[in-house]
């Protein structure tokens, strides 16, 4: 038995899914009595809203380790930026 939450969905950018092709979903997926963040790519094209295999499941414990790398990696990725953009000026 499987039950999904979407928490936030947001269209992709990515390759073949941006322009309205896809949308990327976070959703809490409770699986065969376990639960489980789901980020996939949706198919939106033409009205399917089907899961594609573009995605990720993660225990709630891996989700809670990777968040501070993910804020570290933002920082780090908004710091080169600017640097950059510091560099043209």
């Amino acid at each position: 038995m499987s039950d999904e939450r979407t928490l936030w969905r947001t269209s992709s950018m990515e390759g073949k899914w941006k322009d309205g092709k896809g949308d990327v979903r976070l959703a809490h997926i409770e699986y065969y009595g376990k639960h489980w963040l789901d980020l996939r790519i949706l198919n939106v094209h033409e009205g399917r809203n089907q899961h594609t295999r573009h995605g990720v499941r993660l225990t709630i414990q891996q989700a809670k380790e990777m968040l501070p790398r993910l804020v570290e990696a933002i920082a780090s990725i908004e710091d080169e930026i600017e640097s950059a953009e510091r560099k043209e000026d």
